[in-house]
């Protein structure tokens, strides 16, 4: 879906930025023009759990996710975060709102990986999520949206 949505020096940058740490940005921007659920993967390691990434829950399949990779299962997100699955277990929270993801930005509650979105990133991540949802659109238009 990215390729038909952006320039393939593009997609490498766009990668890079919403699987390092702005991922909440992008799903909170593709959920705003979506309707749909969001959802949050955790990573646990013995007693430590961080969260992981933020993304877009498909409607009529809990097992699909939307995220700057398209439309794809757990185990790609996992493998393109680089979690290793004999090290580390992905627990899911989901559907959340988006309430849940700016709690996870500010005050006690903010989380490292999860920074403030500034002006900046809400701009570029909305502009990443019209070309998102616009390639999707065109897929579903014509039948051939990806599944795993």
């Amino acid at each position: 879906m990215l390729e038909a949505a952006f320039e393939s020096d593009d997609v490498d940058e766009l990668r890079d930025s919403y699987l390092g740490g702005a991922c909440h940005a992008l799903a909170l921007a593709v959920a705003e023009r979506t309707g749909w659920d969001l959802a949050l993967v955790w990573a646990a390691r013995g007693r430590r759990t961080e969260i992981a990434h933020a993304m877009v829950v498909v409607p009529g399949d809990e097992e699909l996710y939307l995220d700057v990779g398209g439309i794809r299962g757990l185990p790609e997100i996992l493998d393109d975060l680089r979690t290793d699955p004999d090290e580390e277990e992905a627990i899911i929270e989901g559907p959340v709102g988006p309430e849940r993801i700016h709690a996870l930005t500010r005050g006690r509650h903010a989380h490292r990986r999860f920074g403030e979105i500034g002006p900046e990133l809400a701009q570029h991540a909305a502009e990443t999520a019209d070309r998102i949802v616009a390639a999707l659109v065109t897929e579903l238009k014509s039948g051939s949206a990806p599944r795993p």
